[in-house]
């Protein structure tokens, strides 16, 4: 009996540690799939800090961009009252644009054209491109070419801009050049 009761023990032990082995598994398997679950909640956690760090760079760059703006703006109505303090009211002034490119005209025509562009207390001229030159290299610029046998060549004009000139009670005051801009 010795031997049947140790030969009992023994399967009982076998099944005993069937059911411990099998108990281990099932343990390892659901923390197996509780790892893979918490892995996958942890990528998703991270994408979402991800987004939401670029949603407070993007809303950050926005707020810089409208501090910008409002200070823009500041600067603009300060520029406007400093303006009309000075009688630079943009209801008493006109714009127009002056738009020559690379014209041809005589050192004749040329002076009273540049002379619509010189600053006034009455007009002012805001360049976007001014050329002046000469289409003979023979030429100079500053000098007047001394020619008997043929005529001084032309001078090539460039000016593109907007020319801003009284109006109003004004007008009368602003001197006529004898150029007439295109």
């Amino acid at each position: 009996m010795h031997a049947s009761s140790l030969f009992q023990q023994l399967r009982d032990s076998r099944r005993a540690s069937l059911l411990l082995f099998a108990a281990t598994l099932t343990a390892l398997v659901i923390a197996a799939a509780w790892f893979v679950n918490a892995r996958s909640g942890l990528a998703e956690a991270y994408a979402r800090l991800g987004d939401s760090n670029r949603l407070l760079a993007e809303t950050q760059v926005l707020e810089q961009e409208a501090r910008l703006r409002v200070e823009y703006a500041e600067s603009a109505r300060q520029l406007l009252q400093a303006a009309r303090l000075q009688g630079l009211s943009p209801e008493d002034w006109g714009e127009r644009l002056i738009s020559l490119r690379q014209t041809q005209v005589s050192r004749e025509e040329a002076l009273p054209l540049l002379a619509t562009v010189l600053r006034s207390h009455d007009r002012m001229f805001g360049a976007e491109a001014f050329e002046l030159s000469v289409t003979n290299p023979d030429e100079g610029l500053f000098h007047v070419p001394t020619l008997t046998d043929r005529q001084a060549a032309p001078l090539s004009v460039t000016l593109r801009g907007s020319l801003l000139f009284k109006t109003g009670r004004d007008v009368a005051a602003i001197p006529d050049t004898g150029v007439n801009l295109p």
